[in-house]
C-alpha cells in the first residue's frame, strides 16, 4: 500500500468504505489511557456523506495492519461564509471505550431492578498482571460476563501470563480505569482494536520493554526533525497509608519518593484505605494490607510524580523505525539540547493533511495536553471508589 487507509465502519462493524481526501486527520493512541480521533472532511462531500452513515472509523498502515480503531462521538460542523470553509468535524474515541463497565463484585449475579445480593463483598485475585485483567475483562465484558453485559464481537484471549504479580480488590469500580492501574502496576499495556477479517473487537496485551539504549532520536542521529520539552515539580514524595481501625488502632504505612531532579522538593500526603482490614477474621477476600497499602501507594506516587515530557517529529531510518522497533509503552531516548531525555512512550499521534502528508508524533513523559484538572478528577474517582466499605 503507498499510504494510510481511513475505513468507516456501520454500527455492526462492517467496513463502508475510504476516506482519502479529508481536510485532516488526527488519530491519538496512548498507554493506559483513552485515545481519540478527528476527521475535518468538506460538507456535502462523498467523504461527509460516509461519516455521517458510519458510526466508526478503522486506520490502517501501509502494510494493512489495524494503527488505529474506534467508534464515532459528537459531530461538529463550521462554516465561515466561505463557500469552501463549511466543513465538518467528527470525533470519537478509541475501541478500549467499550470496557466502560462496572465490576460486579459476584461477576455471575445479574443485578436487576427487582434487587440482588452478591455472595462476593469483593472481585479479589492475586496473579500475574495480564491474568487479572483478563480474567476482569472476561467477567465483565467479554465472553464470560452475562450476556446482557458482554460488548459484542469482544474476544478475550488466553493469557500469556505477562507483568508482575498484581492483586485486585474491586468492589463496582469502573472497570477500564482498574484495569489501567493494575497493568500500570504490572507493568504492561492492552488496548482493544478491530479485527481487520472480521467484525470481532479484540482485547490486545503487550509487554513494554527498556529499548532507551538502542532505540535513540537526536538531531546528531538523523532521526529527530523537531521537538518541544516541559517540565513540572513533584506533586506528592511521601504517601501515608491509613488502613482499617479507629482512633489509636489504626495503622500506618509510609512509602517515600524522591525525585533527582527536585531533590528538595518533600509534599507529604495521606491515602484513606480504611476498606483494607488490618487481620483477616471472617473475610475470605481478605488482601495482605501491607502488600495492597504498598500498591496504592505506587499508584499515587506514580500520579504525582514529576513530569517532563518530550513531543516530537521523528524520522523513520534503517536503525530505528516506529513499531518495528518501538511502541507504545517502550522506554526510549531523546537527545535534546537540554540532555538526554529517557521515558515512556505515553502516546502517539497520527496525523495526514494535504499539506504535510502523513505524520507520526510521539511523546515521552507525561502527555503535554493532559490538564492538571484530569488528574485530580481521576484520583478523586479512585479514592471515591476505594471507599468500598461504604457500598
Amino acid at each position: 500500500m503507498s499510504g494510510w487507509q481511513l475505513w468507516v465502519r456501520d454500527r455492526d462493524r462492517r467496513w463502508l468504505g475510504v476516506v482519502d481526501d479529508e481536510h485532516s486527520l488526527s488519530a491519538t493512541r496512548r498507554h493506559l489511557a483513552l485515545g481519540a480521533w478527528q476527521v475535518v472532511v468538506q460538507a456535502g462531500s462523498q467523504s461527509a456523506d460516509l461519516l455521517l452513515e458510519g458510526a466508526g472509523i478503522v486506520l490502517l498502515d501501509h502494510d494493512g495492519d489495524v494503527l488505529f480503531s474506534g467508534p464515532k462521538r459528537p459531530l461538529e460542523r463550521t462554516h465561515d461564509g466561505d463557500p469552501d470553509g463549511n466543513t465538518l468535524t467528527f470525533t470519537g474515541v478509541d475501541d478500549t471505550a467499550c470496557l466502560s463497565r462496572i465490576v460486579y463484585p459476584s461477576p455471575g449475579t445479574a443485578i436487576t431492578s427487582s434487587g440482588a445480593f452478591h455472595s462476593a463483598e469483593h472481585w479479589t485475585r492475586t496473579a500475574p498482571a495480564e491474568m487479572v485483567i483478563r480474567d476482569l475483562v472476561n467477567v465483565n465484558a467479554g465472553p464470560g460476563a452475562l450476556p446482557d453485559r458482554r460488548v459484542p464481537g469482544l474476544v478475550v484471549p488466553p493469557s500469556s501470563g505477562r507483568g508482575s504479580s498484581v492483586t485486585s480488590q474491586l468492589r463496582l469500580d469502573n472497570l477500564l480505569e482498574s484495569a489501567w492501574s493494575l497493568a500500570q502496576v504490572g507493568g504492561i499495556g492492552f488496548t482493544v482494536v478491530q479485527d481487520t477479517d472480521t467484525s470481532d473487537l479484540r482485547l490486545v496485551f503487550y509487554e513494554p520493554s527498556d529499548k532507551s539504549d538502542y532505540v535513540r532520536f537526536g538531531e546528531g542521529l538523523g532521526n529527530l526533525a523537531s521537538y518541544t520539552y516541559a517540565a513540572s515539580p513533584p506533586e506528592v514524595t511521601d504517601v501515608v497509608v491509613a488502613i482499617g481501625g479507629e482512633g489509636t488502632a489504626r495503622k500506618f504505612y509510609r512509602y517515600a519518593r524522591r525525585d533527582p531532579l527536585w531533590p528538595n522538593v518533600v509534599v507529604e500526603e495521606l491515602v484513606d484505605a480504611r476498606d483494607l482490614k488490618q487481620e483477616p477474621g471472617d473475610d475470605e477476600d481478605w488482601v495482605d494490607p501491607g502488600i495492597a497499602s504498598e500498591q496504592r501507594a505506587s499508584e499515587r506516587l506514580d500520579e504525582g510524580a514529576a513530569t517532563a515530557s518530550v513531543s516530537f517529529e521523528p524520522i523513520d531510518t534503517d536503525a530505528v523505525a516506529y513499531r518495528r522497533d518501538y511502541d507504545l509503552g517502550d522506554i526510549v531516548t531523546a537527545e535534546i539540547d537540554l540532555g538526554e531525555i529517557t521515558d515512556i512512550i505515553r502516546e502517539v499521534t497520527l496525523t495526514r493533511t494535504p499539506d504535510m502528508g502523513e505524520q507520526m508524533l510521539p511523546s515521552i513523559g507525561e502527555p503535554p495536553d493532559q490538564p492538571e484538572i484530569y488528574r485530580r478528577v481521576a484520583r478523586l474517582s479512585r479514592d471515591v471508589d476505594q471507599l468500598k466499605t461504604r457500598r
